[in-house]
């Protein structure tokens, strides 16, 4: 009489129905970790801080702008570059001021662009590469983006490329 050969364990039917469910999970888990991984939040960059579990917003910055009557149009001149700031108000005019244009949704793509005065109250700068699209400004008298809550005071607003190339930037009010 003759045996039946027994087959190695992965020709086997029923080892590949318990093994393919995990394999599965495996790839699909590694495929979601690296996206994960690879598009992380990024940081919330303003005056906020966490207490506990509650998150605070400090608007000093925005009320000594406002006491001070600050103001500013932004003119952005995309052919060449350029960006020019004409602020207003009751201050002494720092000889540069920082100007971040903060991407809504990417961090990396963010630019700080430091402005020198030409004039009392005018500012000029270049950007370093053509911007489309929607972006938040931020005006400050600290030019080191890394220190902004150190600054003493601030100027908001937003632009859309698509709509125009000037905005106007205010103390932020809450």
């Amino acid at each position: 009489m003759n045996e039946p050969t027994s087959k190695p364990w992965y020709r086997e039917f029923w080892a590949w129905m318990v093994l393919a469910p995990l394999i599965t999970v495996l790839v699909v888990s590694s495929i979601t970790v690296s996206i994960a991984v690879r598009h992380a939040d990024d940081e919330v960059r303003d005056t906020y801080h966490k207490d506990s579990r509650m998150y605070h917003f400090s608007a000093e910055q925005d009320q000594r702008a406002k006491a001070l009557g600050l103001a500013a149009m932004v003119q952005f001149q995309r052919g060449d570059r350029g960006v020019v700031v004409e602020l207003n108000g009751n201050t002494e005019y720092p000889e540069k001021l920082l100007l971040t244009l903060s991407h809504p949704l990417e961090e990396d793509l963010d630019q700080h662009i430091v402005l020198s005065q030409l004039s009392v109250g005018r500012y000029s700068g270049s950007l370093p590469v053509d911007l489309n699209n929607r972006w938040y400004l931020r005006l400050m008298p600290e030019l080191d983006p890394e220190l902004h809550k150190n600054a003493e005071w601030r100027l908001k607003g937003e632009i859309n490329f698509d709509l125009g190339e000037a905005a106007p930037l205010n103390a932020a009010s809450r």
